[in-house]
C-alpha cells in the first residue's frame, strides 16, 4: 500500500511539473509571436507578407489605396487577427492585434491575463490611461524604447495597438 502512494504521489508531481512547463512554453511562444508582430514595424511589406502563415492584402474598397495586410494567427493560445498599415513607401507603420472582435464578452480575468502577457513580453509595468469620455474606451499603455503598446477595451472589443514613437515623442521615451 505504501508503494502505491509513493507511485501515485510521484505521478501527480510529474503531471504538475509538466503542466508548469506547458504554461511556460505557452508564454514563451506567445512572447515570440508578440515580439514578431512588433518587429513588423519598419519592415518592407513585401518582406513580411509570408509571416504568420501569409497575410492577405488589405485595400480600400475602391482598390485605390493599399492599407497593409491582414494576418490570422494564434497568440497565447487565442486566435487573433493582426492588421498592419503601411506608409507611402510600403513600410509597415503600425500593427493592430484584434484579440476579441465583439462577438464574445471580455472577462476581467481575460483582460488581466492580456495585461500580464504584455507586461511580461515588454518587461514594462502597465500604465492605465483615463477612460475616453467620447467613446468610453478603457486603455492601458506600455512604453518600450521607441514603441508604444496600447491595449484598448471598448465594450466587448479588445485590441492591442503597437506604434512607433514619432516626432517629439521619440525624445520622451
Amino acid at each position: 500500500m505504501k508503494k502505491y502512494w509513493i507511485i501515485l504521489c510521484a505521478g501527480l508531481l510529474s503531471m504538475g511539473l509538466l503542466a508548469g512547463c506547458a504554461g511556460q512554453e505557452q508564454n514563451k511562444t506567445g512572447q515570440e509571436t508578440l515580439s514578431a508582430a512588433a518587429d513588423l514595424i519598419g519592415q518592407a511589406d513585401a518582406d513580411v507578407k509570408d509571416l504568420f502563415g501569409g497575410g492577405e492584402e488589405n485595400w480600400t474598397e475602391d482598390q485605390s489605396t493599399y492599407i497593409g495586410r491582414i494576418y490570422t494567427a494564434e497568440l497565447y493560445d487565442a486566435p487573433v487577427t493582426i492588421y498592419t498599415t503601411c506608409d507611402a513607401d510600403n513600410l509597415v507603420s503600425s500593427v493592430s492585434i484584434w484579440i476579441s472582435d465583439g462577438t464574445q464578452a471580455v472577462s476581467e480575468e481575460q483582460l488581466a491575463a492580456w495585461q500580464g502577457y504584455i507586461s511580461d513580453a515588454t518587461g514594462v509595468s502597465v500604465g492605465e490611461m483615463p477612460v475616453s469620455e467620447e467613446s468610453g474606451t478603457q486603455s492601458w499603455r506600455w512604453q518600450v524604447e521607441n514603441t508604444f503598446y496600447t491595449l484598448r477595451l471598448l465594450g466587448d472589443i479588445l485590441t492591442l495597438d503597437i506604434l512607433p514613437a514619432v516626432g517629439e515623442l521619440r525624445g520622451y521615451i
